[in-house]
């Protein structure tokens, strides 16, 4: 029983340290400027963008997410076709993993209410 406590507390802890790490990167890079976790701001909520590129891009989910990041990417969202989202380059790709890997984990739980995370626009005419 003390070693599944024990494993469990570490596994909490590496998590919460992994959370820290890529949120310190989202403000780093000027992300949160533009993008909530959760909420509509001038770009999709992280939530949304996770719900969305896992709904549409499956096993590619987190390559598209790198790719938008790296390379920028405009008009995938219902409510924000007009905003561009510019391309971070420089951004390396240890970081690139963790931030991408930090927003799919953030996908709100299964029976959540649509929209809930922002920009989903209900699932319509986001391609």
């Amino acid at each position: 029983m003390k070693k599944i406590v024990l494993f469990l507390g570490v596994v909490g802890v590496f998590g919460s340290l992994f959370a820290a790490d890529a949120q310190t990167l989202l403000e780093q890079n000027g992300c949160m400027a533009c993008h909530n976790i959760m909420g509509k701001k001038t770009a999709p909520a992280f939530m949304g963008v996770a719900r969305r590129n896992l709904r549409f891009e499956g096993a590619n989910a987190k390559a598209n997410i790198i790719n938008s990041i790296k390379n920028g990417s405009k008009g995938k969202y219902r409510y924000f076709t007009n905003t561009q989202m510019p391309p971070f380059p420089n951004i390396s790709a240890t970081d690139l993993d963790t931030i991408a890997t930090y927003i799919l984990s953030l996908k709100p739980p299964k029976g959540a209410r649509r929209g809930q995370g922002g920009g989903m626009g209900g699932g319509r005419g986001m391609m």
